[in-house]
């Protein structure tokens, strides 16, 4: 089989139409296009396929050679556009703003926030100990929100396996788009030659004949050349594009199972890591306070007794000395009775003195009566 030199035929359609793309999800594997380009050239080289392909080239029909292998083409481009499109897939934004809410929390960490602290425990219940229940809230808040970047991250983790399988399925079809691509390259190659050995053998019939008809035969059949030469080589530069996309493809799967990787071994791990480490800092914190605080407390209770004591100590000697006399002293006695010796020798005489000066005063009393009798006596007469 061969290019048809003699009728005209409709355009082809869907020649080589693509297979159904394989939905096994497969292990990111290494492919090399070199070799397969190899070996499909090996095998489909002058092959019953691609002889097939080439009988569907009508030099006398412009249309075939125009539309030759767009089926593949329009199904490459379209692989290499969903290749481009799921870039976005992968959600790198949200996983940034994931990152960036894991940076702030650990940024809240400030470890001199449990360091030693001199003179805590002169203030624990004090403004120290709002401060410490202030540290105690934040970093419960801090596991609560690290807790929730966990979940985030396990289900990120789920889509980059999921984008995983899409890639997976989206190499298999570009690879068998490229393959189909490649039947055509080879099919419109082999055309070439084909066409290539008619024009000569149409060349030397008019050198031999000088027929004018197969002159125009000759300029039809160079025009067709042309235009399956350029035909081909539009298909290579859809193969280029192929080419590009299948590492294109790998390299986005093998970034994925490296996020995947990274998220297992940088954050599934460390941030457990981190709040254990944070739960055991802040315990034993709060264990040093709480040892402390008792020993604290130990300390007053020892003084409180000590003190006790020396009061008791002292009560005791007060109340010894209270009961060792009389409640009232000699010596008060004493001066009590002196005072009332004093004070009823003193009103005897204030007594005597009083006596004495009643008489007086009786005395002079009486010559003032004898003198007013005297003196207004007589005069009544």
């Amino acid at each position: 089989m061969g290019i048809d030199f003699s009728k005209v035929t409709p355009p082809a359609s869907s020649a080589g139409s693509a297979p159904a793309a394989s939905t096994e999800i497969e292990t990111v594997q290494p492919y090399d296009i070199v070799a397969d380009r190899q070996q499909m050239n090996e095998t489909l080289t002058n092959s019953e396929e691609v002889d097939a392909l080439v009988s569907t080239i009508e030099v006398n029909n412009l249309e075939t050679i125009v539309s030759f292998g767009a089926e593949a083409a329009e199904e490459i481009a379209k692989a290499s556009d969903v290749v481009l499109n799921s870039m976005s897939m992968s959600q790198l934004d949200e996983s940034s703003e994931m990152l960036e809410s894991l940076s702030k929390i650990m940024s809240k960490f400030d470890p001199s926030e449990l360091q030693e602290n001199k003179g805590l425990f002169n203030k624990l219940f004090g403004n120290m100990k709002k401060q410490l229940e202030k540290i105690l809230d934040k970093y419960h808040t801090m596991g609560e929100e690290v807790d929730k970047i966990y979940v985030q991250l396990r289900e990120y983790e789920g889509e980059i396996k999921q984008s995983n399988r899409k890639l997976e399925q989206m190499f298999d079809a570009n690879v068998d788009y490229y393959h189909q691509l490649v039947k055509y390259i080879l099919a419109g190659e082999q055309g070439c030659r084909e066409l290539e050995a008619y024009i000569a053998q149409r060349q030397a019939d008019f050198e031999a004949t000088g027929d004018n008809s197969i002159q125009l035969e000759l300029a039809g059949l160079n025009n067709a050349l042309m235009m399956l030469e350029q035909r081909t080589q539009d298909l290579r530069v859809a193969e280029n594009i192929a080419i590009q996309s299948i590492p294109m493809i790998k390299t986005m799967a093998y970034s994925n199972m490296n996020l995947v990787r990274k998220i297992n071994s940088a954050f599934i791990v460390t941030l457990p890591v981190f709040k254990q480490g944070l739960a055991q800092a802040v315990m034993l914190k709060r264990q040093k306070i709480q040892a402390e605080a008792l020993s604290e407390l130990d300390k007053k209770t020892n003084e409180m007794l000590i003190k006790n004591a020396k009061n008791t100590v002292e009560q005791s000697k007060m109340t010894a000395r209270l009961a060792r006399g009389s409640s009232v002293k000699i010596e008060t006695l004493e001066t009590t009775w002196r005072t009332i010796v004093n004070g009823i020798e003193e009103t005897q005489n204030i007594q005597k003195e009083a006596r004495k000066q009643r008489i007086d005063d009786a005395a002079r009393l009486e010559n003032i009566k004898q003198e007013f009798l005297k003196t207004y006596g007589g005069a009544g007469k």
